[in-house]
Formats: C-alpha cells, sequence, structure tokens
C-alpha cells in the first residue's frame, strides 16, 4: 500500500511544483519602460532606477555618441576620448536588460534569431609602404 499512495502523490507534486514555478516565472516579467533616444536628454529617463528592461526607439540620423577608452601600463590612446558617434540607418529598437543587449525592428520582438552573428577582432597591419596599424573591427549581428 505505501508504494501506491507514493505513486498517487507524485502528479499532485509535479503540478503544484509546475502551478508554482508558472507563477514565480510571472512575478519576474515587469513591464519595460520605452523611451524614445531624442527625448532622453529632456528627462524621459526621470525616476528610471533600472529594475525594468529599457526599451529605446531610434530614429534615422540620431546620433550616439559613443565613449572609447583604452588602458594599460605599455600604451595609452591619443586623444584619451576620440570623438565617435553611431548614427541609426534606420528606425528601430534596442532592449537593455539583464538578460543583455538586443536590436529588433519591432519594439515588441526581441526574441528574433539573428542570421549572422556579431563578431569582434583584433589584429596588427603592416604592409611594404603603408603604415603599421592596430584594426579594431566590430560586426553587428544581422537579421
Amino acid at each position: 500500500m505505501p508504494n501506491k499512495l507514493h505513486v498517487m502523490r507524485f502528479p499532485l507534486v509535479l503540478w503544484l511544483a509546475l502551478a508554482g514555478l508558472t507563477t514565480l516565472g510571472c512575478a519576474h516579467s515587469v513591464a519595460p519602460r520605452r523611451v524614445r533616444y531624442a527625448d532622453i536628454n529632456n528627462g524621459a529617463l526621470q525616476g528610471y532606477a533600472g529594475a525594468e528592461p529599457l526599451i529605446i526607439e531610434f530614429q534615422p540620423g540620431d546620433r550616439l555618441p559613443v565613449n572609447f577608452e583604452f588602458t594599460g601600463e605599455d600604451f595609452e590612446l591619443q586623444p584619451q576620448h576620440p570623438p565617435l558617434e553611431l548614427v541609426a540607418k534606420r528606425h528601430g529598437f534596442v532592449r537593455i536588460s539583464a538578460n543583455g543587449i538586443r536590436t529588433s525592428p519591432d519594439p515588441d520582438r526581441f526574441d528574433i534569431k539573428p542570421s549572422q552573428p556579431g563578431s569582434f577582432r583584433v589584429g596588427f597591419g603592416a604592409a611594404q609602404g603603408k603604415p603599421a596599424k592596430l584594426d579594431v573591427v566590430i560586426a553587428a549581428p544581422r537579421r
């Protein structure tokens, strides 16, 4: 008899565990905060503490300053903070959350798998008649 009782309780315990996980999962899904990039410098992020995901809407031509820094014992970057900007090529959205940074043309679909992954490359080049140089190349994933 104890074996039958134990077997009968297992589905109930499994169901309760799954129900608890489902409830727990719902507790963590917080609605993201959505802002236009053009409004950020005008206080659009006032009161935002970073607890919920952030979706930033970019319009073509929006210019995002980039801070590029290098620190090391043997080399320094000159100028230390070169003026760089990313310029939006098309209308799109960037989602920043604890799960990382994702881009999408649709503010409700950040689960689109890239057709080509992103990459990062650092290389040193030297060729006859050309100055030696360090290449830093970043390619974003493609949809």
